[in-house]
């Protein structure tokens, strides 16, 4: 039950929120019938000192504390502490198998944003499973769409793809996956790769490049493969006019306006609650009066698209010390682990940091997902198996040792 609820949690990840969560729960369940003491996570007190923060925050906000499913939008952090256990109750051989998964639902949900791009049409509509269809035209290409795969964004579902992919090149680049699965994994990371360019995400365009920079800095081995696919992916995405436009635009301050103004904002309201801030999650709730003495007219009424003046608007100096200790307690304890996945799953955190400049992608759940498993996968060390050569030497031993206590004994 633990193994099958694992893998259909890495499924589900880039394609349904509601399907990983479920199938977080049957994990849960196994490990509860497992009846194991919980191994020691290098996260845990980080994590539960930002929760605890986020808490005590809305109970003395001004404000009061939104609604419980913002109120505890860091839920998805669970994730982290059910996959970090069953890891370490699983056979080696065991976790490759998380990935190959991962990498299935990658590819089902990169095909469907490429169809989408072209057709716009959503395949969870299609089948009858949400009610209204919801599509998106792609910016800058006038009769196409951004590609969402499964979700309702195509910002969630281009974050999310992102994390998993720098996790899946990583495993590639590292050798951390059976022989017999590198093909198609591969084919699942091209397929990402080509969806996350469809979806017009600059940041997470940027991501995966600060992602690659990674590996080829921490997997010497697969230089020599990782810099030309690189070069390779950069001119491909340099030839499509919509890409290179949509690129190019990332650093125009005028195509930019509506984050500066919403990073203007944002400093206003942390200027008038600089220590407390005004309770975590509470930032949708207190936004509409500073934008409406500006603009009453701007749409954008969510967060500050930037996570570090999300967190100091929100939870005021102390929230921004409690999110360092967690990244510089997850850095540390991907360079100090003996996991195979380490150094994917560290391009993948340093994937959504990139993203977190310019979206905010804390408060999202799905994606919130994807960086928990990409981080218990890579900290988490599972069973190794006792091998043919270790046990041949300890049946030596045991006969070593009976046939000099018949010795003795005679």
């Amino acid at each position: 039950m633990l193994l099958a609820g694992l893998c259909a949690h890495a499924f589900f990840v880039p394609v349904s929120i509601a399907g990983m969560q479920i199938a977080l729960g049957v994990a849960a369940v196994g490990l509860l019938l497992s009846r194991t003491r919980p191994a020691r996570s290098p996260l845990l007190w980080p994590v539960l000192t930002f929760v605890a923060l986020a808490v005590v925050s809305d109970l003395i906000s001004p404000f009061g504390p939104p609604t419980l499913a913002f109120a505890t939008l860091w839920r998805a952090a669970i994730g982290y502490f059910i996959v970090f256990q069953g890891v370490q109750l699983l056979e080696e051989e065991d976790v490759p198998r998380l990935l190959a998964f991962a990498a299935l639902g990658l590819a089902l949900a990169a095909i469907a944003g490429l169809i989408q791009y072209r057709t716009g049409i959503d395949p969870v509509h299609a089948l009858h499973l949400r009610a209204d269809s919801r599509f998106v035209e792609a910016p800058g290409v006038p009769g196409r769409y951004g590609a969402m795969g499964f979700f309702t964004s195509r910002l969630s579902f281009g974050h999310d793809a992102c994390v998993l992919l720098a996790l899946l090149a990583g495993a590639l680049a590292t050798g951390a996956l059976p022989r017999r699965w590198r093909i198609p994994v591969a084919v699942a990371v091209a397929l990402g790769f080509a969806a996350v360019l469809l979806t017009f995400d600059r940041a997470g365009w940027l991501s995966l490049l600060a992602a690659a920079l990674v590996l080829v800095a921490l997997a010497p081995r697969a230089r020599k493969l990782l810099l030309p696919l690189l070069a390779a992916a950069v001119l491909a995405a340099a030839l499509a006019p919509g890409v290179r436009d949509r690129f190019r635009s990332s650093f125009d301050s005028h195509a930019n306006g509506d984050r500066v103004f919403l990073w203007q904002r944002a400093r206003e309201i942390i200027r008038d609650h600089p220590l407390a801030g005004i309770g975590f999650a509470n930032y949708p709730r207190v936004c509409p009066a500073y934008y409406d003495r500006v603009d009453p007219a701007f749409p954008m009424r969510t967060w500050a698209h930037n996570s570090e003046l999300d967190l100091l608007a929100e939870l005021g100096p102390l929230g921004i010390l409690a999110f360092l200790w967690v990244v510089i307690a997850a850095a540390r304890a991907l360079l100090l682990s003996r996991s195979k996945l380490a150094t994917g799953a560290l391009a993948a955190g340093v994937a959504l940091l990139v993203i977190a400049q310019a979206h905010d992608v804390f408060y999202d759940t799905k994606v919130m997902y994807a960086l928990w498993l990409s981080l218990a996968l890579g900290t988490a060390a599972p069973r190794e198996r006792p091998s043919a050569t270790a046990g041949s030497a300890a049946d030596r031993s045991r006969s070593g040792r009976t046939t000099a206590e018949g010795a003795a004994e005679g």
